[in-house]
């Protein structure tokens, strides 16, 4: 690889012009960043940050000479220091919004951080320190160029990418599976903003002690859990879900989400003549559920299964526990039952429900 030319982000000097004009936006200009780390067993860690904000590139080169006294990890933690403080005076000075960062190594680096596990914690540490300390939503990911700078702007532009430039901000595009309709939750893994130590700060001991003795007997016994819902967005559902798949993956519990192929037609039968007579929000007579509706939203459902979760797709039929948010799929259960019946499947309602009913 190519030596560092050691060029320099530009940090505005405080009252320069450039730097009161920065100030007078009222919203601060997004950008997207790409880091690129290159390490060897022994010696220097050299590294190279690139922002982008869709049509331009600054970056910014440098060497961290290590330390022989301390540890790799050791080395990488005091690496992160100086990366974050480095993009923060960057964006500070020209009034910058960090909305994400891609941050990647070659494949002789990611090869030399397989090797030795201790060298995970620092760079997932990075992710969480640009997530709490910066507020960029982080992702990771092997990249490949002639050069550090090279790399570090391909990161910058997958990341750019991979959220929504449209409309600026740090939300990941949803993605999901084609031939399944497996929600891809945080970029299928790539992005990771935090630890499983983060979500015990959120709780108390006797609770956190008991996630953990059922996520090892799941484990242990190789339970697969999938959960069906209609949509991977746009409802609290959907939120819950993509904070569930986070967690479980940190666990290490085989867990996956499904969702239904959208049909407005059928969204409509179920929002107004599902939910709305469920929570008791309408007694007009044009949302009684009729035959013609049932049969649409019955179809549906059953194209749903046949399509993407029936037999031989790896799904229902290899799973051991299978959660139905709300009605919206639940026509499948029968489908479910017949196909494997050893399956336990639980139905978690979201919804208020009528007293009466």
């Amino acid at each position: 690889m190519a030596h560092l030319s050691h060029r320099k982000f530009s940090i505005l000097e405080a009252g320069s012009p450039r730097y009161v004009l920065s100030r007078k936006k009222a919203i601060g200009k997004s950008i997207y960043l790409g880091v690129a780390v290159s390490y060897e067993c022994e010696g220097q860690i050299e590294w190279a940050c690139s922002s982008y904000d869709g049509t331009e590139f600054e970056s910014h080169e440098d060497t961290f000479v290590t330390d022989p006294s301390s540890t790799g990890p050791e080395q990488l933690e005091k690496l992160n220091n100086i990366i974050i403080q480095t993009v923060r005076d960057f964006a500070t000075s020209h009034n910058y919004r960090i909305q994400g960062v891609c941050i990647g190594c070659d494949e002789k680096t990611a090869k030399i951080v397989a090797a030795d596990p201790a060298l995970k914690c620092p760079i997932r540490s990075m992710c969480t320190r640009f997530w709490f300390d910066l507020d960029a939503a982080p992702c990771t990911y092997t990249l490949r160029g002639l050069s550090l700078t090279e790399e570090a702007a391909s990161a910058a532009r997958k990341v750019y990418d991979w959220f929504t430039p449209q409309f600026p901000g740090s939300i990941p595009r949803i993605a999901v599976d084609p031939e399944t309709n497996e929600v891809l939750v945080d970029m299928d893994g790539h992005c990771h903003m935090l630890d499983l130590e983060h979500f015990e700060q959120t709780t108390d001991k006797p609770t956190w002690d008991k996630l953990l003795q059922l996520s090892e007997q799941c484990k242990q016994r190789k339970l697969k859990i999938i959960f069906f819902n209609s949509t991977p967005q746009g409802g609290g559902v959907a939120l819950m879900r993509h904070a569930t798949i986070r967690l479980m993956r940190l666990l290490g519990v085989d867990c996956r989400w499904f969702v239904a192929k959208p049909n407005p037609d059928v969204f409509v039968i179920t929002k107004r003549k599902f939910h709305n007579v469920f929570q008791g929000v309408t007694q007009d007579e044009q949302y009684r559920l009729l035959q013609e509706d049932k049969d649409l939203w019955v179809e549906w459902c059953e194209q749903n299964f046949a399509n993407y979760w029936g037999q031989g797709k790896g799904v229902v039929d290899t799973a051991d526990v299978i959660i139905m948010d709300d009605p919206q799929v639940s026509a499948i259960i029968p489908h479910i039952r017949k196909l494997n019946p050893t399956a336990r499947i639980i139905y978690r309602s979201h919804i208020e429900i009528r007293g009466d009913l």
